[in-house]
This record gives C-alpha cells, structure tokens and sequence, in this order.
C-alpha cells in the first residue's frame, strides 16, 4: 500500500521544524521552512528518493540557508539578538523545560554565541551538535566537500569560544560607564 505523500512527510515533520527552528530561531519561518520542504516533497518523484527523511533534511537546510542568506544580502538586520522564540510543543521537544535545573542546562549564552557564525557555519555547527550527523552527512545536504564541512565546523567552534565581544562598546564618558554599570566595593 502506497502512503500519500502528506502521511510521508508528517512522520518527519518534526526533525524538520526542530532542524529549521534552530537555523532560523523564529518559530514563523522555520514552519514556512518546512511548509516549503512539503511543497517541493508533494512534487518531486518520490519513487527516486531512497532516504525521504535525508532529502528532506537536505531541502529544509538549504531552504534555511537561502532565507538567512537572502536577509543578509538585503541588509537586513534584526533589531535584537538573534535568540530563538519559545516554542510549545505537545513532545516538549522546543518547548518550556519542565525543572529550573533542565532550564539552567540550556546555554543561552550559546545562542547568543551563534550569531557570530555565518549561515554555513550556523548550518553545519547545528546539523554536527544538534543532530550528530557525520561530516560526510553534513556535505551531502549542503553539498560541500567533506573536507570543507570539517573546516567550517571547526572554525564554528572556534568562532564560539574565542572570547571577543560581538559589538564594540559604544564611547561615552566614564561617568556614563558608572552609571550604566555600577561598581560593586567590597
């Protein structure tokens, strides 16, 4: 019995959202992400695809890549950190940690640290550490070499532990500075 290729595609429906969520860290384009993923899955030869869930991986990736891309080449900058949006979800997968302990694990500071990766980077940071896929995995969806992914994941790592500032602090008095952040006396 043949599967349509909605019933395919809901079995990998969120891997994809989790995947596109934290390329994009907004709950609206990862869900376009995905719809966009479905669109191309409900129309290509599904008979030619040996491994649907790699495919679709493969076009959510690339999907994300064009958008963070595209914004980027329209200059177009995001007010605030780039921090993804809490997300409800009935696995609890994205959604709110159930303890403060499980909620002090999640490394905000980590998202933050993203923003200083470029867009491949992000990609093949998130696809390694999130999803434990393997280099070789990781230059079949961004079709790069191997080679090249194991470079951008170390530069990834190393862009996120080198310990510069993102902006510049902005030049003011030193009396602004005291009073922005108060000294603390022993």
């Amino acid at each position: 019995m043949t599967t349509s290729p909605a019933d395919e595609f809901e079995v990998h429906r969120p891997r994809l959202f989790g995947l596109a969520y934290r390329l994009l860290g907004s709950a609206a384009d990862a869900e376009d992400a995905v719809q966009d993923a479905y669109l191309r899955f409900s129309e290509a030869d599904r008979p030619g695809i040996g491994r649907p869930g790699a495919w679709l991986a493969k076009v959510v990736t690339n999907l994300c890549l064009n958008r963070l891309t595209s914004a980027r080449a329209r200059r177009e900058r995001y007010p605030g950190s780039w921090l993804p949006e809490p997300v409800v979800t009935a696995d609890g997968t994205l959604g709110p940690l159930e303890s403060a302990e499980q909620r002090d694990a999640v490394s905000l500071a980590l998202l933050v640290l993203l923003e200083r990766l470029t867009p491949t980077e992000r990609a093949v940071y998130v696809l390694r550490e999130a999803f434990a896929y393997g280099h070789r995995e990781i230059a079949g969806v961004l079709e790069l070499s191997e080679t090249n992914c194991r470079q951008l994941y170390r530069r990834a790592v190393q862009r996120i532990a080198a310990p510069e500032a993102r902006f510049p602090a902005a030049s003011g008095s030193a009396g602004e500075a005291r009073r922005l952040v108060p000294h603390r006396r022993p």
